[in-house]
């Protein structure tokens, strides 16, 4: 039995985004929890949220970069 190779490329896809995903969600969440406590360090606590949902997309990035890059 043989897959389709373009089958293989749409799971390497959903399974790639399942973890920035993820992590996007749980970076947010953590930083309305941490602005909630102390409002006063807002734009300290969103710089650094901002910066982590960049890195954590970068991920994604590689994925689909390794997925349209390989026959």
């Amino acid at each position: 039995m043989e897959i389709d190779p373009n089958f293989i490329k749409g799971m390497t896809i959903a399974v790639g985004a399942l973890g920035p995903a993820l992590g996007v969600g749980m970076i947010g969440a953590s930083a309305v929890k941490s602005v909630g406590r102390n409002p006063e360090a807002q734009s300290k606590i969103m710089t650094t949220a901002l910066v982590m949902a960049g890195l954590v997309d970068a991920v994604l990035a590689f994925v689909l970069v390794i997925v349209f890059t390989t026959s």
